[in-house]
């Protein structure tokens, strides 16, 4: 019996202390909502009735609700990570773009066709020279199977020169690459004259010998007025001989030479020049004026843009997984400025070898990759990732496929050509280069009139004149569109629109917050309200219940007065006798 008193004794403290605790939270929030400054609390806790309760009950979900909603737009548009793009067009100095030069005839025929080095560039020639005339076979390159498609022929034969080429080293295809005298008669920048130091020589798969002005670092060409006096002037020729075609009908031009001229490319420093995708024709016998316009772009970087500053290495495990992994980027470029154009080619490259097994010496190969061989199999293979983009096997999808983010920073140039004959009927060509064939005056011991020099620029010949259009240029930079800022900010204007919250509201809300884990921590025995004790000892209670009793004191003095005023006057007059 004593322990299942016990028992009960325990169950009734609970069961109090659970009411207590019920009362307490009732008292907190009774508190809470006198004070609060959040929108329609107060009127809710000071309802008169239960129909003014509910209606402003639904008031504060209604605006709870809209609130929540504009709330979730907020976030969204947050973690959408929108980019704005300012544009600006300044006028300033500016630094000369690179220009890049080569002859479109790769290589000398007459030393092809005598060096041992060149073996198989010369049986090439000649077997695509037989295919032309139809009198060949058979061959390793499968140019016969396409004698009857001239396109085909002229294609193939084009592909199997960049793999012969690829054979030989450097050191040996030097005798056959046009040289910079070869190549460059007369140069001059601004008016001023410009050296072959002022070139910078690399060997392209396509073109040969290439020449670049103004990449060298350490020189400072730049240009602070516009127009053509103020840019590059080049006197180019595109073969050492006399004329093209040498005495006894034997031509310096490869049979697969199809233009006479050079391909020009216009670039920032650092940059690949992109000769094959985004050269310039300079014909012979043409002076080509080409204007350039600078553009820079200077994009946000994740999240809020997808923009990188260099391709992955095959070292960089982080960088690997979170770009090369993801998005199929390519790292076989590593020498140039990372652009759209060296993604593009590392994942081109990526696709060949994955289907051929060789890598696309057009290209640059990565650092495993096996060169395609010259024979028919690769010719071929090569052949089928050009693609038909009407057929249901197409090419390679660059923009699908190989998900390549542009440059963080990025300056192009946009090139207009315009061209004039060259030279005209009765100019001499001036040149102050003693290198070449020289001027076509009389005392050019080179020819044997004035017109016979003419006629061979005419030729052989061309001018190439590179210059600024203007010197503003358009800048556009990308940033965050929606920061932190603007977030708090949106926030705190929709939170004020919909309850009425400030920061006030939210400090009394935290308080709240407190106060209740605070109760509840501690079992609830946390006064919330005070106790007689404390009511009866608090001397501001006592001032208050002294004025009470002054109060009700003479309230009752008063309402004797006005009793005493009511009496009838009879009433007076014999209280009057009385006394």
């Amino acid at each position: 019996m004593t322990k299942r008193h016990k028992v009960g004794n325990r169950n009734i403290s609970q069961l109090l202390s659970l009411t207590m605790r019920g009362s307490g939270f009732v008292q907190i929030f009774k508190d809470f909502s006198n004070w609060s400054t959040v929108a329609v609390v107060p009127h809710v806790a000071n309802a008169n009735n239960k129909i003014s309760r509910i209606f402003w009950i639904a008031i504060f979900v209604f605006v709870l609700g809209m609130f929540g909603y504009e709330l979730y737009i907020l976030i969204a548009k947050f973690f959408s990570y929108p980019a704005t793009v300012n544009t600006e067009i300044l006028f300033q100095k500016q630094i000369f773009p690179v220009v890049t030069v080569c002859n479109m005839n790769p290589y000398k025929y007459s030393v092809v066709k005598s060096n041992s080095a060149f073996q198989g560039v010369k049986s090439l020639m000649n077997a695509y020279s037989a295919a032309v005339d139809g009198t060949y076979t058979t061959d390793k390159w499968g140019l016969y199977e396409e004698k009857t498609e001239e396109y085909d022929l002229d294609a193939r034969a084009a592909d199997a020169l960049v793999l012969e080429a690829n054979l030989i080293s450097e050191t040996n295809k030097a005798p056959a690459l046009y040289t910079y005298a070869d190549l460059v008669q007369d140069c001059s920048f601004a008016g001023a004259p410009c050296a072959e130091s002022d070139f910078k020589k690399f060997i392209d798969p396509v073109y040969g010998a290439c020449y670049s002005f103004n990449e060298d670092a350490s020189l400072n060409y730049s240009v602070s007025r516009e127009g053509i006096q103020f840019g590059l002037k080049l006197m180019l020729t595109v073969t050492v001989r006399k004329s093209q075609t040498k005495t006894g009908g034997a031509t310096d031009f490869l049979p697969t030479t199809r233009l006479a001229g050079a391909r020009v490319g216009v670039n920032s420093r650092g940059n690949e020049p992109g000769l094959d995708s985004n050269g310039i024709d300079a014909g012979v016998g043409y002076e080509s004026a080409v204007s350039v316009t600078l553009t820079q772009h200077v994009r946000a970087k994740r999240p809020y843009g997808k923009c990188l500053d260099r391709e992955p290495e095959a070292t960089d495990y982080y960088q690997v997984c979170l770009y090369f992994c993801l998005s199929a980027l390519p790292y076989y470029i590593q020498d140039y400025t990372y652009t759209l154009e060296t993604c593009f080619n590392g994942c081109k490259q990526r696709d060949t070898v994955a289907k051929c097994n060789c890598a696309n010496p057009r290209m640059a190969l990565g650092p495993s990759d096996t060169a395609c061989q010259p024979v028919k199999a690769d010719l071929d293979c090569l052949q089928t990732l050009k693609g038909n983009q009407t057929n249901s096997n197409p090419n390679i999808d660059l923009l699908v496929e190989c998900s390549c983010s542009p440059p963080c920073d990025e300056s192009t140039y946009t090139p207009t050509v315009s061209l004039a004959q060259f030279p005209s009927t009765s100019y001499y060509v001036a040149t102050s280069s003693t290198a070449g064939v020289g001027s076509c005056s009389s005392s050019n011991s080179n020819f044997g009139s004035k017109s016979a020099c003419q006629t061979w620029y005419n030729n052989n010949g061309m001018i190439l004149q590179v210059f600024l259009e203007t010197l503003s240029y358009e800048l556009y930079t990308e940033t965050a569109g929606y920061t932190v800022s603007n977030v708090i900010n949106d926030l705190g204007g929709q939170a004020g629109l919909w309850l009425g919250l400030s920061v006030i509201s939210v400090v009394e809300m935290t308080g709240l917050l407190l106060v209740m884990g605070a109760f509840c921590v501690s079992g609830g025995a946390i006064k919330i309200a005070p106790d007689d004790d404390e009511i009866e000892n608090d001397h501001r209670i006592k001032d208050v219940e002294d004025v009470k009793k002054e109060i009700d004191h003479m309230d009752k003095r008063h309402g004797e007065m006005d009793s005493s005023d009511d009496e009838p006057e009879d009433k007076k007059e014999e209280e009057k006798k009385v006394q």
